[in-house]
Parts: C-alpha cells; structure tokens; sequence
C-alpha cells in the first residue's frame, strides 16, 4: 500500500524522477522548510562548493564540540500507516570527521511526532555507518541496531533507505543500500517503524521506580551509541489500533557531551517510490 505524502499525486511524477530532490545547486535550500528551532548550539547548514563534484553546490552541517543539532526537514508532507518509499542521500565525510566516537552522532532521522529518540535513524559512530531505533518507543525501550558498512571519509557515500511504515512490528519493515550493495533486506524493528499513538499520566513512586528498574535491565545493542530511554515518571499506555506520524530530517544532532567538532556534506537527497529513482 503506498500513501501519498505530498499535496499532489505521487502519480504526478514522472517516470524516472523522483517524488522530491534537494537540488542544492538548482535552488539552494528552497527545497526544504523553515525550521530554524533545528540549530541548537551550531550554525545553520550552509551551501558550499561541493568537495566531491564541483562545481555542484552540497550542503554542509557542522556543529562544535558541546554543541546538539544542525538540522534541516525536506518540504514534504508526514509519513503515517501504511506509506511506503526510498529514500536516497549521497553524503561526504571529511578526514576530520570523528567516525570513531562512542557517543551518537544522528545524520539522517525519521522522527516520531511526540518527544524521545526516534523508531529509526542513521548515526556515525565506531568507525561505522549504523542504523537503529526503539529508545523511545513509548511504553520503554524496544531497541534494535544494525551496522551498515564502514564510515569512509573522504569520498561520497550513497545510502538508499526503504521504509514501509507501521507501528505493527509484523508489517513496517526496512531494506538499505550502500553504494549499490543490499545491507539489510525485509528487517522488521521490534519497535515498527512509526510509534503508536499513547495516553499518559503521572507515575507514582512505586511505578517510577519499577520503571527505572526494568529500563536498566534491558539488553543495550552491542557497538551501537546509545540514546536516553524515555522518562520513567509517567505511566504510558500505547495505542493497538492508531500510530504517530513520523517526518524526515537530515543534518548533524549529536550528544551535547561530545568535545570534538564535527562536520560533513550531503551532496544531495531524493524521495521516491522506487529504489533506482532514490538512488540518483
């Protein structure tokens, strides 16, 4: 099943192009919303020559050491049950980039509408590309991580990311491409891939600390940057029949822990219904 996510058809497209582009050399940042409340702690992304393929322009995202987030949200519409697309970035990681940093360092994010870490996102960190999701899943943790491939610098890196999504853990699904390759094929996150629609209330002592409790007992992925789980002072009950909407956003956010600066490029970004159209 596949919904349409923009205010025109996805039928509108034509054949071999995708749904959307960031088309950075074509029209700067005009392909994306105006969400400055994304630069906490670092400067807004800034176009620049690219690296790679001048005299194309990228965009580039830095944020210093201390600092929390330099992102930016393609002008598309949200993502609910049951949509289904590719989505494409070719991004750069200079020689400076730490890649091997133990904290997280989120590059690509498909953010759930309420607050608490995503149900999927792409980080840098171990010296490896990584994908996961589940630190906020809205009853507790429900985590999940895979490798992707090396963090190479130095040279563009193409990611193709396929996500059907559902808060049904049976149906959302994610396949991912680097460089062409199939990493990961038909994975389903025991989280989903959207969050379920929850009531909440204030937890009492006894629940408060049973919930502290059961977050520490659960298992953390091996070689993956952890994330907070969500606070343990409410009591959430999560929906069985509706979902939250999730919306994409790309840049740098990072753990305000980290000393070490960090910046890199997306050369560019597509949305599409099929894998050769987001893969450029």
């Amino acid at each position: 099943m596949v919904v349409s996510i923009l205010a025109v058809p996805v039928a509108s497209a034509e054949a071999g192009t995708p749904v959307w582009q960031s088309d950075f050399t074509g029209s700067g940042f005009a392909q994306f919303k105006s969400t400055p409340w994304n630069n906490d702690g670092a400067s807004a992304p800034v176009l620049v020559t690219s690296t790679v393929a001048p005299p194309a322009l990228a965009a580039q995202f830095t944020v210093p050491a201390r600092g929390t987030r330099s992102e930016i949200e393609p002008n598309v519409a949200n993502f609910v049950e049951g949509s289904d697309y590719y989505f494409g970035d070719t991004i750069t990681l200079p020689a400076s980039f730490p890649t091997a940093e133990s904290s997280w360092q989120v590059i690509t994010q498909w953010k759930n509408d309420g607050t608490g870490s995503p149900p999927v996102e792409l980080k840098v960190g171990n010296g490896n590309i990584l994908m996961d999701g589940g630190y906020g899943y809205p009853t507790g943790p429900r985590l999940w991580s895979k490798t992707i491939g090396p963090a190479a610098t130095g040279r563009p890196i193409n990611l193709v990311v396929h996500i059907l999504f559902s808060s049904n853990p049976a149906v959302g699904s994610l396949d991912v491409w680097m460089d062409g390759v199939p990493v990961i094929s038909g994975y389903k996150p025991p989280a989903g891939t959207l969050y379920p629609a929850y009531t909440k209330k204030k937890a009492s002592p006894k629940q408060a600390a049973a919930q502290s409790a059961a977050a520490a007992r659960t298992p953390r992925p091996r070689g993956t940057p952890t994330e907070p789980a969500a606070a343990p002072t409410e009591v959430v009950t999560a929906s069985t029949t509706t979902s939250q909407f999730s919306y994409w956003k790309m840049g740098l956010y990072r753990d305000p822990a980290i000393r070490s600066n960090a910046s890199y490029y997306i050369e560019s970004a597509r949305l599409a219904t099929n894998y050769a159209d987001a893969a450029g």
